[in-house]
């Protein structure tokens, strides 16, 4: 099992794409598990926040080796991004100021911008359904942009879903029942008792090791819970991470670890690593603390979602149909549609240098909505820039 997520970490791109290749190898190829349960899976992995691919990848791992499993998927799957961002993180940050790389990063600025915006393209008609969801985007959209605080406004966003959800689709959630498929079947309960403990175990020690690793650098507990929080909200997938990660550690008065230009740059070196999209966490942690932080801050994005997806894993017939659960996680959704569309702005307003920049991100835009992969494009980017930009 190890082999096979490993090799599918170093070889997918694309959160889509990643999800039909897991598919093809664990039902088609392994016959692992059937069609049912891993749409039971994918199911899951949509409704907790994080990845939905490596979400995906952990739930089968539960499925067939239970907690154990869980563990080895996600760690196989991750590993080879994890690798290649750290190798890439090294070397900007060693070289950053040549000139060449310098035009390079312009190239893939503007990649980034269409990446973003394509993004919110293919978020929004998912995320918003009905005009209460516009409203809570757009009234998500005036408080960002107004500087309000991130938590707030995501609070605020969660609470007006489920009011939403209570005056206008209290009767339609209702009726639903759960599935007598879905995964409280023979291994609902098996064992769940060992796994509580051994979970409560790990996140106890998970805390012990957040407060601890201030030994080590006075910046890591605050590191390591920016991480752990952006994980725990990033409802949505990868992107709605990407945003949170843009407004903690670029636009944090308390921890601007980064400037937009290098969050930026980082974000474009996680588009041609293989895995996902949030393995820029590697690249900020390497930012803060060498490879201590990007080994700190790649355990606290990916750990946290890990756990609860074991603790809720029996119990997900229930949880799926709970009318507040699914209000809530809409009423994020816009949020973060309107999150996203701040991040746009302020990438944009970096990576624009002058008109030949707003060009190449309209060109690479055009390009993605043909399903281009975004690695073709990150890379056609890049060499355009490198040939034809001064």
């Amino acid at each position: 099992m190890a082999r096979t997520f490993f090799r599918i970490g170093a070889t997918a791109y694309g959160g889509p794409a990643i999800v039909a290749q897991i598919r093809e190898v664990v039902v088609l190829d392994k016959k692992w598990v059937s069609e049912g349960e891993f749409a039971e899976s994918l199911a899951f992995a949509q409704m907790l926040p994080g990845p939905v691919a490596v979400l995906t990848a952990a739930h089968l791992g539960w499925r067939l080796h239970g907690g154990t499993g869980t563990a080895v998927a996600l760690v196989a799957y991750v590993a080879p991004s994890f690798l290649l961002m750290l190798a890439l993180s090294a070397a900007y940050f060693r070289f950053e100021g040549l000139p060449v790389v310098t035009k390079a990063f312009r190239g893939l600025g503007a990649a980034v911008v269409a990446i973003v915006a394509q993004s919110i393209l293919s978020m929004t008609r998912p995320a918003i359904k009905n005009w209460q969801g516009l409203a809570i985007a757009a009234g998500a959209a005036v408080a960002f942009f107004a500087g309000a605080n991130t938590l707030l406004v995501l609070a605020a966003a969660a609470l007006a879903g489920v009011l939403v959800g209570l005056v206008w689709r209290s009767s339609e959630n209702g009726a639903g029942a759960p599935d007598s498929h879905a995964l409280e079947s023979a291994t609902a309960n098996r064992g769940y008792r060992k796994t509580l403990l051994v979970t409560t175990g790990v996140a106890l020690a998970f805390v012990v090791a957040l407060l601890a690793s201030g030994l080590v650098s006075p910046l890591f507990p605050a590191l390591g819970m920016t991480m752990a929080k952006i994980n725990l909200l990033a409802f949505g997938g990868g992107y709605t991470a990407i945003a949170l990660m843009f407004h903690d550690v670029v636009n944090n008065t308390a921890h601007a670890w980064l400037t937009s230009k290098e969050f930026i740059d980082g974000l474009a070196l996680g588009q041609i690593t293989p895995g996902p999209v949030i393995i820029t966490a590697t690249f900020i942690g390497y930012r803060v603390g060498g490879l201590a932080g990007a080994i700190f801050a790649t355990v606290c994005i990916f750990l946290p979602s890990s756990l609860l997806l074991v603790l809720i894993a029996p119990h997900f017939a229930r949880v799926r149909h709970l009318a507040a659960v699914q209000s809530a996680v809409s009423g994020l959704l816009a949020a973060f549609i309107a999150m996203l569309l701040y991040v746009l702005a302020a990438v944009a307003k970096i990576a624009f240098i002058g008109p030949w920049d707003v060009v190449l991100a309209a060109a690479a835009f055009a390009v993605l909505r043909l399903r281009v992969n975004v690695v073709w494009v990150v890379l056609g980017a890049t060499a355009v820039a490198l040939a034809f930009m001064r």
